[in-house]
């Protein structure tokens, strides 16, 4: 990929990124900015011939070693203001490696994402005092899973571990069962890798307004217990609201009521029933009870007015459960579409193309790609209408699901200025070339 000047209408166009390389919320910090017009550089370890970070799309590679202090200082280049000398551009004298030569067009980063563990930073000379000090408008993310400051902050530790500290995890799972996670999604995404971004972009407005760069600190623990705002507040017991009173597997929303959760259907599929508010849980019932054989009804039969009874719900729950299974999976998803039901079925991701579309909708045709078996690849959220995100299928079909590292090591260096340079950092082992670009240079 080129860099984002055939991109200019891109929300993000013109910030450029440099992103150390890591796994699942950095990588997709770095994806979400290169979606909507970011330039982003993953540098990779010098070395390393396959990154299994698929996060990868609209990015460019560049390999350089750390461990050396040559390296070092090229990052620390990247990461000032275009006033390096080393450009092609460049006509002063100076012997050393910064003068007072201004190009705007080179490359050089807006933002640093830093996935590292507290201290990895600061002991290559890279930290947030140094950096800031070359560079005082850079932005500098800085992502750790526990809190930086604390007794687990220098521990390793993934997802499951933070929200477990973070008192959310607590709260999932069924009754009398041990809490249940929901994969890496809450704190390595939504409290991780979004909470990123969203600090990304404030500094950068911020910025505007300051010409000062600062350090966007992103820990797990505490972005996690931000996203889930709604149910820890809620399950206050000063709050005093029914909602979220009751332990783990026992409310509203959390698979204690019956008419908020999944069913499986006759053909081994399920479907999802969230009719939380009794409007839609009385046309629920208006719905399914016409399309039952008579014996499957209990008598009397659940009406609305017995949907907050916490003592009707075991009953209840038995009634759903025998109910959804008298029919398939695709009869259930027809009866309820168009209806104010809350009832819609459980899709498998292949089921779903790139745009959100659905095997249950009907007269919609799905993509060829979806089509295939394998789902579509996410589009980027939200929609801009006047300067929406790339296209996420085609940039995926064209660069593959992976970027090889070092891909792009030439053409950064040249963006930035240091195409002269190229040479020797090759010969040096400070950057290494990719595949194509070293058989490129034999020739």
């Amino acid at each position: 990929m080129a860099s984002n000047s055939k991109h200019v209408s891109l929300p993000l166009a013109g910030i450029r990124v440099l992103e150390l390389a890591g796994l699942a919320p950095g990588p997709f910090a770095g994806m979400v900015l290169a979606d909507f017009g970011a330039d982003v550089v993953r540098v990779d370890r010098y070395g390393a011939s396959f990154s299994p970070d698929a996060l990868c799309r609209g990015k460019r590679s560049m390999s350089v070693s750390l461990k050396s202090t040559s390296g070092v200082a090229l990052l620390k280049t990247l990461l000032s203001p275009p006033t390096s000398c080393g450009s092609s551009a460049c006509k002063c004298s100076s012997k050393g490696s910064t003068c007072s030569c201004v190009f705007p067009g080179v490359w050089r980063a807006d933002v640093l994402i830093d996935p590292f563990r507290p201290g990895v930073l600061e002991r290559l000379g890279l930290g947030p005092d140094v950096l800031l000090q070359l560079n005082p408008r850079l932005i500098i993310a800085r992502l750790t899973g526990f809190r930086r400051d604390g007794p687990y902050s220098k521990m390793a530790g993934h997802d499951l571990n933070y929200i477990a500290l973070s008192g959310v995890l607590s709260l999932l799972g069924r009754k009398d069962e041990k809490p249940y996670f929901p994969a890496n999604i809450l704190a390595d995404f939504a409290g991780g890798g979004m909470m990123a971004v969203l600090g990304v972009l404030m500094a950068v407005i911020e910025r505007g307004r300051s010409g000062k760069g600062q350090v966007v600190e992103v820990d797990m623990v505490t972005g996690t217990r931000y996203v889930s705002s709604f149910p820890l507040i809620m399950s206050r017991p000063s709050i005093g609201l029914p909602m979220w009173d009751q332990p783990r597997g026992q409310n509203f929303l959390d698979g204690g009521a019956p008419w908020y959760d999944v069913y499986e259907t006759a053909d081994g599929g399920y479907m999802s029933l969230a009719a939380l508010e009794n409007p839609f849980y009385s046309t629920f019932l208006r719905t399914l009870l016409p399309t039952l054989s008579p014996q499957l009804i209990p008598s009397p039969p659940p009406t609305p007015s017995q949907q907050m009874d916490r003592d009707s719900w075991p009953a209840l729950a038995t009634f759903l459960t025998t109910a959804f299974r008298s029919k398939t999976r695709a009869e259930w998803s027809s009866i309820f579409m168009g209806t104010d039901s809350c009832c819609v079925p459980v899709l498998g991701r292949e089921e779903v193309d790139s745009q959100g579309v659905g095997v249950d909708e009907p007269g919609v045709e799905l993509s060829e790609e979806a089509r295939g078996g394998d789902g579509g690849v996410p589009a980027p959220a939200p929609r801009l209408t006047r300067t929406p995100a790339r296209e996420a299928g085609s940039l995926q079909e064209g660069e593959g699901y992976f970027l090889s590292p070092g891909r792009d090591s030439r053409s950064v260096l040249v963006d930035a200025g240091l195409e002269k340079q190229v040479e020797r950092l090759v010969r040096e082992k400070v950057v290494e070339l990719g595949d194509e670009e070293a058989a490129k240079a034999k020739l």
